[in-house]
């Protein structure tokens, strides 16, 4: 009977709780909507490309580290966009690097056209490491951890729906739909409880542009996170107020977990950088001061082959 020493245990107790969620976490999910669905994808109407680092529950050993990259633009045809999404994650001993192209089909509707309908598919695989050797046990020839490190190549599909106008927005999404095995045998559709695999993760989000006055605007929203039948619905409620179309103000609270603020700045029309702290206020707030998250993002449109600012202001 191998014996862990506690410290270890209890990152691992985190790790595989975090993992059964599938995607990493953000607090910035309304700046960067590709990281969550792939109907997503030209929703800006501009060629965007946004940057996200988050370091979760800091001075916590095996806490997890993330970062993306994504860029999504519409087509000449503009019925079509692509996107394209790196994501970096890291959580104890595992780490993950994944790569996912997404298509986007856009179809117009309403009285005056200006509600867009989306269709979005996604397929990418994903590195996934675990340095089991890495972990500190009382038995330094455990066979269940020393030599029996794991690197897989995984590959995955993703849809999602997504329908927007200038005014709101509301989507669905599975960003991951095979069940790979992350050991022991290879598996697409692997269905048992008791092996380490990928999950299903069904997404959702919705929010709407309030006019306060011409500089003011608040547009609250909500993200739901659901894996069926294995985690607990997941729900952050955010509010967040937009002064002069320039400064970005929000809070949030995501349920039973974390207040979280944020402060994001358009440097200029095309330019936006910002940040969000998360305050824990779970058990796990006895060991960490919290998590942090910053964001750039660049929006830019073409015009005669020259690159311009875009000329309609995107709340999400």
């Amino acid at each position: 009977m191998r014996k862990i020493l506690p410290a270890i245990f209890f990152i691992s107790c985190i790790a595989t709780s975090a993992f059964s969620q599938q995607e990493a976490q953000t607090s910035m999910y309304l700046y960067n909507g590709l990281y969550l669905n792939p109907a997503y994808a030209g929703s800006r109407d501009v060629l965007n490309a946004t940057v996200m680092y988050r370091d979760q529950w800091v001075k916590m050993p095996g806490a997890p580290q993330t970062a993306s990259v994504g860029i999504n633009s519409p087509l000449k045809n503009e019925k079509l966009a692509l996107g394209l999404i790196y994501s970096y994650d890291q959580i104890g001993v595992t780490k993950t690097n994944s790569v996912n192209a997404d298509f986007a089909y856009r179809i117009k509707v309403g009285k005056k056209k200006d509600i867009n309908l989306s269709f979005g598919i996604s397929a990418g695989f994903q590195n996934y490491s675990a340095n089991l050797s890495g972990i500190a046990t009382t038995d330094a020839d455990d066979p269940s951890f020393v030599g029996n490190n794991q690197n897989r190549w995984l590959p995955n599909v993703g849809a999602g729906f997504y329908v927007y106008s200038s005014k709101f927005f509301a989507g669905v999404s599975a960003p991951y739909i095979l069940a790979n095995r992350l050991n022991g045998a290879a598996a697409l559709f692997a269905t048992s409880t008791t092996i380490a695999r990928q999950y299903q993760n069904v997404l959702i989000t919705g929010g709407y542009v309030f006019e306060l006055g011409k500089k003011v605007h608040f547009v609250p929203s909500v993200l739901v996170k659901y894996v069926p039948k294995y985690a607990p619905i997941t729900l952050d409620f955010n509010a967040m107020f937009v002064f002069i179309d320039r400064v970005w103000l929000g809070a949030s609270y995501r349920l039973n977990d974390s207040y979280n603020f944020s402060l994001a700045v358009n440097i200029t029309k095309q330019v936006k950088v910002g940040y969000c702290y998360d305050l824990t206020i779970s058990p796990l707030n006895k060991f960490t001061t919290g998590t942090h998250e910053v964001m750039i993002s660049f929006d830019t449109w073409f015009k005669e082959k020259k690159a311009i600012a875009p000329i309609q202001m995107s709340y999400f």
